[in-house]
């Protein structure tokens, strides 16, 4: 299960904590989340929390548009927080090897990415010091500030799930912890492929352009009527389309393959009238409860609460 990480240019991994049993732990996560009595109300808050975000924000919404997009954010500020003697920070070969070794786009597509994280002011270009034919791919303040508010929201419904564990606190503390946390991340960053393959009955939303935020707004729109009409609601393609940057054909187009997967049934023409089907219920709690228990691996590493993570037998 998963993929085995052979290539002396992928980051490492966890001497404690093999590839194999993270990738366990965190989908063994997901199965013990949504059998939490609270994570009704916690995937809600999550999809109403995503929808605050990246409503009316066209340039956020781009740069994180789909599972690809956010691995190459996530992958700059991993980079960049490992630092030390032998590794230097971000670079594009690094961020390329993780994209292309987890088979999410091409390197030419993440060094395309990268251009426009600098061209809108999320990330710098520096002269690497020890070696001037690199430089390194800097995260600016613009985007450790978005990928923190992002964040919260995974930890925010996790604090539904467990009050008494302050994940959001944490986060929301000193900049130490919070470079420490992002540091973490590289590890389960190694994890996403699998997670997504395994836990999505349907990819469909995972690598669309803005699929999980528009999968967001789907589910934040169900609102308790009566049982005939709970899954039913209106989602007009160019009022969506105008608040998240996004076209009437590519919501049409996504729709229409939802609907040909089982997970939709578009029952009036422009979105304006759409059943959501019991499958689209479980991609949706799937795809929540996998961004929550990936916050709490990363935040249970930076905070070393090393007896709540699955360490090996013979680390």
């Amino acid at each position: 299960m998963g993929i085995a990480f052979t290539n002396d240019s992928m980051p490492e991994t966890l001497s404690c904590i093999s590839h194999e049993t993270r990738s366990k732990w965190l989908l063994q996560r997901v199965a013990i989340l949504r059998r939490n009595p609270n994570f009704g109300d916690a995937s809600a808050d999550y999809a109403r929390g995503a929808v605050r975000i990246f409503e009316g924000r066209y340039m956020a919404n781009k740069v994180m548009a789909n599972v690809a997009r956010q691995v190459i954010c996530m992958s700059i500020l991993a980079l960049h927080f490992t630092r030390d003697n032998r590794h230097h920070g971000a670079t594009i070969s690094g961020i390329q090897n993780i994209t292309s070794g987890l088979k999410l786009c091409s390197k030419n597509t993440t060094a395309a990415t990268i251009d426009l994280l600098e061209n809108i002011g999320l990330v710098t270009r520096v002269l690497d010091e020890s070696d001037h034919r690199n430089h390194l791919i800097q995260p600016t303040g613009r985007l450790i500030f978005g990928i923190r508010r992002i964040t919260g929201i995974a930890l925010s419904a996790a604090d539904k799930l467990f009050p008494s564990r302050h994940y959001k606190q944490l986060i929301e503390g000193t900049d130490d912890f919070v470079e420490n946390y992002f540091a973490s991340s590289l590890h389960s960053l190694l994890n996403v492929s699998t997670m997504i393959s395994e836990l999505h009955s349907s990819q469909l939303f995972a690598i669309s352009d803005g699929g999980g935020v528009l999968l967001c707004k789907l589910m934040s729109m169900k609102e308790p009527r009566t049982n005939a009409e709970e899954s039913i609601v209106c989602f007009p393609y160019d009022e969506i389309g105008h608040l998240y940057g996004v076209s009437r054909t590519h919501i049409r187009r996504l729709m229409k393959r939802a609907e040909a997967e089982g997970l939709v049934r578009l029952l009036e023409d422009g979105g304006r009238k759409i059943e959501i089907l019991p499958p689209l219920n479980d991609v949706f709690e799937n795809m929540v409860a996998a961004h929550i228990a990936r916050a709490q691996f990363d935040l249970h590493l930076a905070n070393k609460d090393y007896d709540l993570l699955p360490m090996d037998r013979f680390a």
